[in-house]
Formats: structure tokens, sequence, C-alpha cells
């Protein structure tokens, strides 16, 4: 019976069978937010093979991070048949990488218990508690339930592969530190690069490792050659990695001006209150901060608010307390320098937003392991009775796998789900826009109780995107009370950094007005609207503003002032759809030389432009390059 219990392909399979079973029922849900964007590409694939340009382009033109991220495009991809009408196809993805991953921390998980006490059934007992602790987290399911976290969760596997790959390379038999050393470096290199074309937090698998290096493995012989190898491809990587942010230092202050509402010294003091709030959801696993979005307040100075310098001071002491006699506490080290290993990317000086549990997926596992190793090896058996010690992870293991299960049921019924994170978080601006859009389906009554969760939400948050929203509802509902127009122009005014990106909510209005669907507005208050909005925006937005101003002169008949603004949007945005309008435009006009002109720098742009926002290449060109064989007919025909 003991063999059986220390059986790890028996555990393997009860880890896997466990996490299938509690994410299964999300699998069947929607696609959400930013699965379109990143996705709406695929219906151009024609065959999910290598051979096919739509696929190659697909693959190699992402714009999701710096990297491009083609593995995890490519994994897309390769499931393009079932876009966009089988949500379920890439969720079961998703849940094979989460369940295969947990396999990973079983794996490390019973190598480092193995080699800090060398019994085999505590390694087990460890491993899988660990394991299975770590994967049934109901705050995985807005990673593993929200289809384009693909990319996350695939970048966290390799990491996770690399981390074994130096465990058991480290903690094996090879024949020498030569052949150890080639073998670490081959590791490294491979999971490394394939975690960071899945997504650009790869660079922390160097600190990952420095942090086993001289935590749980430092009582490991390190000969001459292991310690250069150690210098050259963990230290000096990681010395490059911290100090690379000063090489690019306008860079991120640009950024920090252009994209946030915050300064780089105030997103690092509100990060130390952040991530004791990570820490919470792992410690006290609720099922109601399990959302996509959270918004925090932010620290404006080291005591605005005073949890900020609470925060800070709580971690150096944590940190002094580890730091004192590391020899004897080196498993809590080991958990709270891998907590911070797994934040250096995302939760440092770049200009990203403050909060998503997602950052947590794999720097949770070291306080993980510390956790459970320390109950079950360091709790005195006399302290609990045999059963009671074994009942207790037991019960708490069947109240995170129930938990995630109800949750992962809430994310095939968007409005309680919507529901239950506008109620986690009501002043979280985008759980409101979220639940207001479930609420807008279900006719006029809908549409006013989303009009009241809009309008509260906005009033507390200053969100101009909720106003945009219920400035949508307004148009195509009487009864809906719309924002005045003094209020409207004012806030546009006042439009802060985090309030951007409202082109997409804009053009929707406009195009309601156009089409005599919204008469609460006029056109020249829209065009008022509109400049000032541009006046408060980046490049692409601006150019963007510029181009539906210049579809409300070219409506008047003011065709020069509609093309001279359409070349300060298309300056501003570089996005050819704005070219391929201006030759529309012109054709229409019977100008064929100039729209001639146009489709040519469309064509020049799209063949050497990375700015492909929707559609394909291939797609655009045969568009494009049609036009050009019709206008080449019509000069024909008039000549």
């Amino acid at each position: 019976m003991v063999r059986l219990l220390d059986n790890r392909a028996l555990h393997i399979a009860f880890i896997v069978l466990a996490t299938g079973l509690c994410f299964w029922p999300g699998l069947d849900s929607l696609f959400l937010f930013d699965d379109g964007p990143n996705l709406d590409a695929l219906v151009h694939i024609r065959e999910a093979s290598l051979s096919s340009p739509d696929f190659r382009e697909f693959v190699l033109a992402g714009q999701a991070g710096p990297t491009g991220r083609p593995v995890s495009l490519f994994t897309f991809a390769l499931q393009a048949a079932a876009w966009p009408g089988d949500p379920a196809a890439f969720k079961a993805i998703n849940l094979l990488i989460h369940a295969l991953s947990a396999v990973l921390v079983y794996l490390c998980s019973f190598r480092l218990a193995m080699h800090l006490r060398g019994e085999r059934h505590l390694a087990a007992m460890v491993a899988s508690t660990a394991a299975l602790v770590w994967a049934l987290q109901p705050v995985h399911t807005s990673t593993v339930l929200y289809t384009v976290q693909r990319m996350a969760l695939l970048s966290n596997f390799f990491l996770l592969l690399g981390i074994y790959g130096h465990v058991a390379l480290r903690l094996g038999a090879v024949k020498s530190d030569t052949q150890r050393s080639a073998l670490l470096t081959l590791s490294l290199a491979l999971t490394g690069l394939l975690a960071l074309f899945s997504k650009e937090n790869a660079p922390t698998l160097v600190f990952y490792l420095l942090v086993l290096e001289y935590t749980l493995l430092h009582d490991i012989p390190t000969g001459r050659t292991l310690r250069l190898w150690r210098a050259a491809c963990l230290w000096l990587p990681a010395v490059i990695l911290l100090l690379l942010p000063l090489a690019f230092l306008d860079r991120l202050q640009t950024d920090y001006a252009d994209y946030t509402d915050f300064t780089m010294v105030e997103r690092l003091l509100t990060q130390a209150r952040v991530l004791w709030e990570y820490l919470a959801v792992l410690l006290l696993p609720t099922t109601g901060a399990t959302g996509i979005f959270h918004d925090i307040p932010v620290s404006t100075s080291l005591f605005s608010p005073l949890a900020t310098f609470i925060a800070i001071a709580a971690w150096i002491g944590l940190l002094a307390l580890v730091l004192y006699r590391p020899g004897r506490h080196r498993i809590w080290l080991f958990a709270v320098l891998w907590f911070f290993s797994g934040h250096l990317v995302e939760s440092s000086v770049l200009a990203l937003e403050l909060f998503f549990h997602h950052r947590n997926y794999l720097a949770f596992c070291g306080f993980v392991f510390a956790l459970v190793y320390a109950y079950h090896a360091w709790l005195p058996a006399t302290l609990l009775n045999p059963r009671l010690r074994v009942a207790i992870p037991v019960l708490y293991l069947l109240l995170l796998a129930s938990n995630t299960a109800r949750i992962s049921q809430l994310w095939t019924q968007p409005l309680y789900l919507a529901e239950r994170w506008y109620e986690a978080e009501p002043a979280t601006s985008r759980n409101a826009e979220f639940y207001a859009m479930q609420l807008a389906q279900y006719g006029s009554e809908g549409e006013q109780l989303a009009a009241g969760v809009l309008e509260k939400t906005a009033a507390s948050t200053s969100s101009f995107h909720l106003l945009l929203n219920l400035m949508t509802l307004a148009c195509v509902n009487p009864a809906v009370n719309a924002p005045g127009e003094p209020e409207l122009l004012a806030q546009a005014d006042a439009l802060s950094a985090e309030n951007r990106n409202l082109v997409s909510p804009v053009q929707q209005i406009v195009r309601l007005q156009q089409e005599g669907n919204c008469p609460v507005y006029g056109e020249f208050f829209l065009e008022n609207l509109i400049e000032r909005l541009a006046a408060q925006s980046g490049d692409y937005d601006r150019g963007m503003f510029q181009f539906e101003l210049a579809r409300f002169r070219s409506g008047r008949g003011d065709s020069a002032g509609a093309r001279a603004l359409m070349e300060q949007a298309y300056a501003n945005s570089g996005d050819p759809g704005v070219l391929f309008t201006l030759a529309v435009q012109l054709i229409n006009a019977g100008d064929y030389n100039q729209a001639l002109e146009y489709i040519d720098r469309a064509i020049a742009d799209v063949t050497t432009s990375n700015n492909i926002r929707t559609g394909t290449r291939r797609s655009k060109l045969e568009t494009l390059g049609s036009m050009r064989e019709d206008v080449l007919g019509f000069m024909a025909g008039t000549r």
C-alpha cells in the first residue's frame, strides 16, 4: 500500500485528472476582450501548415510584444479551423498546458524535497500536495480560461521546463562538470528562447536559477568549471538585465508619459502594496478576486497612502528575517527570493499596468513549496494526530477545487461572471464596462441597468471610456440619461493617460450618428469632442481621430480639407488603411492618377511595414492589387 501511495506515475495521473476536472466546466466559455484583436487574423489562414503564406505571416507578424511571440502564435495558427466558432478547442489546449506545468511543479518539488530530506515517502507527499495546491488555485481561472493568456501559460511552461532541467542536471549523475555545464547551457538556452518567444517575461529564468543555486542547492559540491558556468551563464545575464533599464531610461520615461497616469517612482512604490495583495490571494484563496481587471490606487509618495510605508517596511522586515542565519532559514529565503524573481520583469520599472493576477502564475510556486514542505517535514508529530495531519491538506485542497470548479462554471455564464467581478471590485472601470455590456444584451431594461452601472462607476473613477459607452447607450435608448455636452467637453480637455485608447467607442458613436441612429448628439458637437480627444492622444490614436474628422469633412463636401486631414492621420498613425480610404475617395471623384499614387504608397507600406493591425499582409495586398487593376481599367476606358 505504501509503495502504491508513493507511485509517482499515479501521483502525476491524479494531478492531471484533478486539474482537468476543476477547469473543465469553463472550457465552453466565450472569447473575451483581447482574444479578438490578437486572433482575428486566423480567419485568413487557409491551411494550417508551414507551407501556407498566411500561416507563416500570422506566426511571424505578431505585435503583442517586442518579440512578436511566434511560439505562442504558432500554437494558435495550428487551431485556425476552430476560429471563431469553437472557443472550447482553444481553452482545452490552455488547460493541457496548465496540467503539464503542474506535472513539472510536481517533478521539481519531488527532486528538491528528496535533496532536502532524502525520504521518498515525504518527498512524494510534498510534491503531490505542492503541485495540487499550485494547480488548483482559483486565481488561475483567468489565466487558463482567457484564451490569449496561452502566451503566459506557454512562457511559464518553458520556464518550468528549464527549471526542472537545471534541478535534474544539478542533482543527477553526470560524468564530468564539463559535460554537466554543457547540458546546463543547452537547457538554459533552449527553454529560455522558447519562453522568450512565447512571452517576454522569460528573463526571469536566470533569476529563478540563481535563487535555487544559492538556497536549496547551495550545499551541492561545485567545482571550478561549474562556478565559471554560473558566473558566465547566470550572473552575467542577471547583471546585464538589471542594468539594462538604465540604457533605455529616456524611452521608459517617454512610455510613462504617453501610456500611464503615474510615474516610474509611483509605480515602484505601488508595487510594494500590490505584491502583498498577490500573496494574500495565495494564502487566503477566495472566489472574489479572480477577475481579469483590477484597479488599485497609486502610491504618490512613501506615506500616501500610509499602506505604502507599511508594505515596504513589512517586505524589508521579512527579508531581514530570512537573511538572518540564511542556512537555518534557507527554505523561507528561497520562497521570498523566488517570489521577487517572478516579478522582476512585470512588477518593476516597465510602464505596464499596475496589477494582473497572471503575473503570479509561476511566482507562487516558491511559497507553495516552502509552506507545504514545512507542514510535512517540520510539523512535530505530537502536535496533530495522523488522521488530522492528513485531513487538513485534503480539506484545503477540496476547498480550492470546489472554488475553482465553481468559478470555471461561471465563465460559461457571462452575465453572472461579469456581475461577480463587478461586485468584488465595483471601482474597477473595466469590470463595470464588462458588466454593462452583458446587461445591455437584455433589451431596453437591460440597457437602462447598464447605464446605471456606467454612470455610477464613471462618477467615482473619472473614466471617460465609461462615458463614451454611456453615450452609445443614450444614442440607441431614449430612456437613458445622456451625459451632458459641456461635461463631456470639459472631461475631454482634462483627459488622463490611463483614459486613452478611446478610438473604438468614438468610432461606434460616429457610425450611429451618421446612420441617423443617434439623435442625442449632433455632428458639430462630435467634431468638437473628437478634436479635443485628438489633442490629448498619442500618435496612433490622434491619427485615427483625425481620420474620423476627415470623414465628417468629406460628408460635407470639403474634399480638400478631408484629404489634408487624412494625410495628417496617416503621418500620425502609419496605418495603410488611411491610404486605402483616400484612394477610394479619389476614385469616386474621378482623380485616377492621384488614386493610383495612394494605392502604390499603400502597397509599399503593407509590403514593408509591421503595422498590420487587422487582416493579413497577403489579403491586404490582394485587395490593393485588385483596386489598382480597376483604376488602370478606368484610366484606359477614359482615354
